[in-house]
């Protein structure tokens, strides 16, 4: 019975979360509304019609609320479509991209890769049938961090899985990490997770393209100690408009980044224990997956891979990725990129953590053993 109040409350949880993620989506539609109606008040500034400036902003145009109807179905569409591009393209490093090695010894390590996905094919495989379900395709990356996490959209359906990972676990306790990922794709947690990766993705990106373009700007370029990399060229009027519309874009687009990330990674977090109960279900060995999290976990090191540490790849792994950690190798040597590191530093101690903690999830599974145990001895 206790069970069953668990998970009907989970489900609430992840009814309630999807419902807020949508609002988001619908609150983004609004937010790029306006900074539309902005970025058009500002064009005259650039034809010196100063007289015409900010005719655009009394909104009457288009009015929002159309917008908003028309356009919330289309950030859906877009978040199943682009969102797994994303999620694969974030993944995928160039050396699994390319098609030619380089080298003997490249062409022997991608070699090796095939023959681990064709082995990790097998698992799958057999995990899949287990569970009643059509296996989904396997890919192998090759990335010193321990890892895998899958992603989805209607008809498309990816495991990942590091080469860290395949040589750090074997036997049973790479079925419940597979098993685990497996229970993602049927609860149809991939798809949703996949999907809301979407928002926080785009607005990290639109807000660090917005503060590059302020860097380079001959207004503020010398305050941020620009260099001619990140300069770029443009008069005074260009760059007067650039920070009239960083001034508005960039605390809407820090506080949407926060507030979809966050309701990202709450997601993230109750799904991780639907996860596990299903994997364990689907390989039945709650000590199989306990041990496999304590292995994964045992040595966190600091070099992480970042394309399992960035928000949108981060989130759907089997166990949480630092990403504070490698800004740590080096000292920034401009005023920008100093304040864009205390930007991502702060809001990663503002944010929740995307995972639930390693020992709270440990505990659970070998409650559940313990559970299993009891019911196999049975009455004494």
């Amino acid at each position: 019975m206790a069970a069953l109040h668990t998970s009907a409350r989970s489900r609430l949880r992840l009814v309630a979360l999807v419902a807020v993620l949508v609002a988001f989506d619908a609150v983004a539609v609004a937010a790029a509304y306006v900074l539309a109606h902005v970025a058009a008040g500002l064009v005259p500034l650039l034809a010196y019609q100063y007289e015409h400036l900010f005719w655009s902003m009394s909104f009457d145009i288009v009015p929002l609320w159309p917008v908003v109807l028309v356009g919330t179905p289309l950030v859906l569409v877009g978040q199943s479509v682009f969102g797994y591009r994303t999620t694969l393209r974030d993944a995928l490093s160039e050396e699994t991209l390319e098609s030619d090695p380089d080298s003997v010894a490249e062409m022997r390590g991608k070699i090796e890769r095939s023959e681990t996905a064709q082995r990790l094919r097998a698992r799958v495989d057999r995990l899949a049938h287990t569970a009643d379900m059509t296996p989904p395709d396997v890919t192998v990356l090759d990335s010193e961090t321990p890892n895998s996490f899958v992603a989805s959209r209607p008809g498309e359906r990816t495991l990942f899985a590091t080469t860290a990972l395949v040589e750090r676990l074997d036997g049973d306790e790479l079925d419940a990490v597979l098993a685990h990922e497996l229970a993602h794709l049927k609860n149809g947690d991939a798809f949703v997770m996949t999907a809301a990766a979407f928002l926080p993705t785009v607005s990290a990106r639109f807000l660090g393209a917005v503060g590059r373009a302020v860097r380079g700007s001959i207004l503020l370029g010398w305050f941020f100690d620009a260099d001619d990399d990140s300069s770029w060229a443009g008069n005074g009027q260009v760059s007067i408009a650039v920070v009239l519309f960083a001034v508005v874009a960039m605390p809407v687009a820090a506080a949407l980044y926060l507030a979809s990330t966050a309701c990202y990674r709450l997601l993230s977090r109750i799904r991780e224990y639907a996860a596990d109960a299903g994997g364990v279900a689907i390989c039945g060995a709650p000590a199989a997956l306990a041990g496999a999290l304590e292995t994964l976990t045992e040595d966190r090191r600091p070099e992480t891979d970042i394309r399992t540490a960035e928000t949108g790849v981060r989130e759907l792994c089997v166990v949480p990725n630092a990403i504070a950690e490698r800004d740590d190798d080096h000292e920034p040597s401009s005023r920008g990129d100093r304040l864009a590191r205390r930007w991502r530093v702060g809001s990663e101690r503002l944010l929740p953590g995307s995972h639930p903690s390693v020992e709270d999830r440990i505990d659970a599974l070998r409650g559940q053993q313990a559970s299993m145990e009891r019911s196999e001895s049975g009455p004494r």
